[in-house]
């Protein structure tokens, strides 16, 4: 009789912890596959752009800004070379030097100290809520966030 006892406590517990963790994945937000690849294109092409900017300042000692990168080829309507090779959409993607460097991306990349340093941001033009954006600079780092007032 105890053994049924504890095996029926154990299966209760079980059912129980189950449950728990039932309830806590619905109250997560799932992202959109949609956003996930948005998110994941933006953060790769910044990765693509650090990386020409690499190039650029060992043959000039300098950073390049975004109209010098289109203008020597970094980055054209036929794509760029800078991209990981794990991720083609940015290899093959339509770029240009007007407000959006590709649809429904809007770049600021600015230059400081002499072209020793720069920022970048990389913003989603089509969440005007939320603003989400990739930032760097020239240390590398990506980083990303979204305005104060969208939720985590």
């Amino acid at each position: 009789m105890r053994g049924k006892m504890r095996g029926a406590s154990l299966l209760l517990m079980v059912m129980a912890s189950c449950q728990s963790a039932s309830w806590a994945q619905k109250g997560s937000p799932v992202m959109a596959d949609r956003e996930r690849e948005r998110r994941s294109f933006a953060q790769n092409l910044v990765k693509a752009i650090n990386a020409a900017e690499v190039d650029y300042r060992k043959k000039h000692d300098v950073y390049a800004n975004w109209d010098t990168l289109i203008g020597i080829g970094d980055f054209s309507s036929n794509g760029t070379r800078w991209a990981p090779a794990d991720f083609p959409t940015v290899a093959h993607a339509l770029y240009g030097s007007g407000a959006e460097i590709v649809p429904g991306w809007r770049l600021r990349l600015h230059l400081s100290n002499g072209e020793k340093a720069y920022d970048l941001l990389l913003e989603d033009v089509t969440d005007p809520k939320c603003s989400y954006t990739v930032f760097s600079d020239e240390r590398g780092f990506i980083r990303q966030g979204k305005s104060i007032d969208c939720p985590l």
